[in-house]
This record gives C-alpha cells, sequence and structure tokens, in this order.
C-alpha cells in the first residue's frame, strides 16, 4: 500500500513538472524528439530512433574579436545582404572564428540552404559591459517588410547564474537567409556565442530516408546542481489534482 502512494505521489509531482517545464530542458515549444538530424553519419552518428529520442542539440559557437579601440556594429547571420560582402559585413576589425570546426562562412551559407531553430543562446565574454548590450534581432523580406525586436542582455541573467563572464538566455528565433541579429561590440574584447538549434529543415535527411523537419534538446544549461523541490502537504495524495 505504501509503495503505491509512493508511486501515486511521484506521478502527480511529474506531471506538476510537466507543466511548469521543469523536465523539458529549456526546450523551445516542447520539441523534445530527433529524427534522422542527417542521417548521414555526420550529425547524431547512429541515426536511429532509439539514440535520437535521447539526442542533444549539437551547438553552433561563434567566437567574435574587436581588435580595435572603438565599440563597433557586429552582425550574425544575413546570408542574403551578407555572405557578399567583406567581413560578412562586419567591420574589418572584427575577426569572427567558428569554434566547432569549419569557418563562419560555412555556417552563414547553410543557415540559407537548411534553416533552424534556434532555442537556448550562451553569451561569454570577460568584459562586463559586453554582456550589458541590447541586441537587435531583424528580419528583411523581398516585398520590403522588416522589423526589429530588441533582446536586452542585461535583463536576461538566470537566478542560478554565477559566472559574470556567461549569460544564458532561452529565446527562439527562426533563422532563414533573410534573418540576422545585429548588436554593440565592445572595444578590444572578444565575444562568444554558443547557439543551440532545436528544429532543423533538411531536405537532405529526407533523401537518406528521415524527415525533411526534425527536432532536438537544447541542454539545460543552468540551475544543474539546484536542490530538488520537496513538496510537504498535509493532504492526501488524491487531493492533488492534475487539472
Amino acid at each position: 500500500m505504501e509503495n503505491q502512494i509512493e508511486k501515486e505521489l511521484k506521478g502527480y509531482i511529474e506531471e506538476a513538472e510537466r507543466f511548469s517545464g521543469f523536465d523539458s530542458y529549456d526546450s523551445a515549444e516542447g520539441e523534445d524528439a530527433l529524427s534522422y538530424f542527417d542521417s548521414d553519419d555526420m550529425s547524431y552518428a547512429t541515426g536511429n530512433e532509439s539514440h535520437a529520442a535521447h539526442a542533444m542539440s549539437d551547438p553552433y559557437v561563434i567566437q567574435y574579436q574587436n581588435t580595435s579601440t572603438n565599440d563597433v556594429t557586429a552582425i550574425l547571420f544575413g546570408y542574403n545582404d551578407n555572405f557578399g560582402q567583406p567581413n560578412f559585413g562586419n567591420p574589418a576589425s572584427v575577426i569572427i572564428t567558428n569554434l566547432q570546426g569549419g569557418t563562419y562562412q560555412r555556417l552563414l551559407a547553410q543557415s540559407q540552404s537548411k534553416e533552424f531553430k534556434v532555442g537556448k543562446w550562451r553569451f561569454q565574454s570577460a568584459t562586463a559591459s559586453q554582456l550589458q548590450q541590447t541586441l537587435a534581432i531583424n528580419h528583411v523580406d523581398a516585398n520590403g517588410k522588416q522589423y526589429s525586436i530588441p533582446l536586452n542582455l542585461s535583463i536576461m541573467k538566470d537566478a542560478y547564474q554565477f559566472q559574470n563572464d556567461i549569460l544564458d538566455v532561452t529565446k527562439p528565433l527562426t533563422t532563414d537567409g533573410n534573418t540576422y541579429v545585429t548588436f554593440t561590440l565592445k572595444a578590444s574584447t572578444t565575444f562568444v556565442i554558443s547557439i543551440f538549434p532545436v528544429s532543423v529543415l533538411s531536405a537532405k535527411a529526407e533523401l537518406n530516408g528521415g524527415k525533411a523537419f526534425n527536432t532536438a534538446t537544447a541542454p539545460r544549461l543552468s540551475g544543474k546542481n539546484v536542490a530538488p523541490v520537496i513538496i510537504q502537504t498535509s493532504q492526501e495524495v488524491k487531493g492533488i489534482s492534475k487539472s
């Protein structure tokens, strides 16, 4: 009887956590499965369903280094406007490095042919003022429509973060050739942006027998060592409602 009560209590707690998002690892819109990201032994090598169901997002990690003593405006993505521009639309003083291998040029080109949705970001810099900037998320269209959404980093710090040089942000962003992010890169500063995709469109995956639209889970970056929540109640277990 006691084991049955414990099982029921565990079930109610897990249900409550699902509603509150604690077990979602901050995946955007509940996207927590991965099926054939590429199916070509390049991403999530086995490509099978049992492995894919537990796969985490593999991030893109881009480093911006401002070699000048002045603040400059830097750009991330925006293939249609920036791919053919010197330094991909960035000032000459900015050095862009893909820390995951390959080049930023490859990532920029891939964002045009293999659109993806970002679920989580990590921003890193030893310059405190760099993590207090307001980024602008921009989208333009050939019909003249355009919009810009501010992302104020100074108010986005997680309550469980203790590192002064790291900022983890959950902000969904769907990227394509018309999407780009602009931000102030402080003088003589190095700024690392880690991007965790949670869904990807890949025609190649479908050619390999998978699905064109595939999802992954963004990892929980902050609060990993937080003590578990303990619910104390004088009510019987059946008194806790799932609805």
